[in-house]
């Protein structure tokens, strides 16, 4: 046999094995459905043909996988058939175990986020799409700050999507600075927590793209970037050059229990805890994970597709 011949007869093999797996399939559920209502000879009859399908699709016979599967279908129609679903009652269930498997997904593991600003630039970019998990923290009733299971808390560093305190129904993003009972201090755009500098070395200047409002017109800024450190992770934080360092001073402030402190990347054009204050425990969501979609001023950013948010 030749190559040709051979590839060919195992596509027929893998197309009558499959077909003979949906004709099994659909007769064990016929089966289930209205198996009680058959006498004994016709049940054993239509097991029988069950198991020879079973048996040839095994061995990989094709001419007795077609006939045994063409005697299953017949017994089926003959004495189930009123227990088959019509076509549109079998799409409308699969549609809709489909549409409540996402919706399920979407409340307690995973939900996509659209970042709408550029507070948290280079992190994170304006028109970035990203998967959120919302699994990590513990399991809430969809819709609520009310949370069922409890996994853990946040970490000093963690990108978080969170409910902001003074709009309950929008969206923030901000990396989480301070835990419950930190003290909190900025001192010439220096972050310290506990009284102690968080560490942080100078990158360079840099260009970035920003926009005042989800509509307003795109513009560029100058920065000064540094890599912070904080809780593990390393990162990219920007120092806005035509501000002086004094700009962004804040505190000294104490993070309240069952509380953390949120801070912009960008951070002199972050509009964040220092602003509207700690963010209750029970308002954060969940962790994000990566960039799965970028659509920036010039469209597609396919440097940023696939990029995992640290």
């Amino acid at each position: 046999m030749n190559y040709s011949v051979s590839r060919w007869f195992d596509f027929k093999l893998r197309a009558a094995r499959k077909e003979a797996k949906t004709r099994i399939k659909e007769a064990n559920r016929l089966i289930r459905r209205g198996g009680k209502h058959l006498n004994a000879n016709i049940g054993k009859e239509i097991d029988d043909a069950v198991a020879a399908l079973g048996d040839a699709r095994q061995r990989g016979e094709m001419a007795v996988m077609r006939k045994t599967g063409d005697k299953l279908e017949g017994l089926l129609t003959k004495h189930l058939s009123a227990f088959k679903k019509p076509a549109w009652r079998e799409s409308f269930e699969s549609i809709f175990i489909a549409v409540l498997a996402a919706l399920l997904l979407r409340a307690f593991v995973i939900e996509a986020f659209k970042i709408p600003s550029g507070s948290m630039i280079p992190t994170l970019a304006i028109g970035d799409q990203i998967f959120v998990n919302k699994y990590i923290y513990g399991i809430r009733i969809p819709f609520t700050s009310i949370r069922i299971i409890d996994f853990g808390m946040p970490k000093r560093g963690d990108v978080v999507v969170f409910m902001v305190p003074i709009e309950p129904h929008e969206d923030y993003i901000k990396r989480v600075v301070g835990l419950p009972g930190d003290e909190i201090m900025v001192r010439n755009s220096i972050l310290y927590i506990n009284g102690k500098e968080v560490p942080r070395v100078f990158k360079g200047r840099v260009n970035e793209l920003d926009r005042e409002r989800i509509d307003g017109p795109w513009h560029r800024f100058a920065a000064y970037a540094y890599t912070e450190i904080l809780g593990g992770k390393s990162y990219t934080v920007l120092q806005d050059v035509n501000l002086p360092i004094t700009a962004a001073d804040f505190g000294p402030a104490i993070v309240p229990e069952g509380h953390v402190f949120m801070m912009g990347d960008n951070r002199n054009r972050s509009y964040d805890s220092r602003s509207w204050g700690s963010v209750p425990l029970s308002n954060i969501l969940g962790r994000s994970l990566f960039v799965w979609w970028s659509w920036s001023k010039d469209g597609l950013n396919t440097e940023r597709l696939g990029t995992w948010i640290e």
